[in-house]
C-alpha cells in the first residue's frame, strides 16, 4: 500500500490496536477505523471505504476475522492482510481459502508490517 492510504484495522485487543495504529501512522498511513469484532468491522469498512484492511483472525463473538476476510474478497475489492499469533496448519488452510493479500504472525514489528503493506499492494 502506498503511504497516505486509508487503512481499516480489525483487532479485539485494545493495546495491540493502539500499537498497530501508531505503527501505521509512523509508516505514513491513515487509520480510518478500528473495530474489535466482525459486525463492527463490516459496518466500519462500509462507512469508511478504506484502501486496505488489516484483520485479526481470532475475534470475540460468533463471527471472526475469517468472516471479515470472506466479506472483503467476495463483496469488495479491498486488499487485506491477516494478523494472528496462530500458525497451525488448520488456521493457515482456512485463511488461505479467503485469498488474503498477506499474513502477519504476531508479534510483528514495524519493518514486518511495512513489508506486508508494500507486498499487498495490488498491481493493475
Amino acid at each position: 500500500m502506498i503511504p497516505g492510504s486509508k487503512v481499516f484495522c480489525v483487532e479485539d485487543d485494545h493495546n495491540v490496536a493502539k500499537v498497530l495504529e501508531q505503527q501505521l501512522e509512523y509508516l505514513g498511513y491513515k487509520v480510518c477505523g478500528i473495530a474489535k469484532n466482525a459486525p463492527a468491522a463490516l459496518e466500519g469498512i462500509g462507512k469508511s471505504n478504506p484502501d486496505f484492511a488489516l484483520v485479526d483472525i481470532e475475534l470475540e463473538g460468533n463471527l471472526g476475522g475469517l468472516d471479515v476476510g470472506n466479506f472483503l474478497i467476495t463483496e469488495t475489492d479491498i486488499p487485506f492482510v491477516y494478523m494472528t499469533a496462530h500458525e497451525e496448519q488448520e488456521v493457515l488452510d482456512k485463511a488461505r481459502q479467503t485469498l488474503p493479500d498477506g499474513f502477519l504472525l504476531k508479534p510483528f514489528d514495524t519493518r514486518q508490517l511495512r513489508v506486508a503493506m508494500v507486498m499487498a499492494q495490488r498491481v493493475d
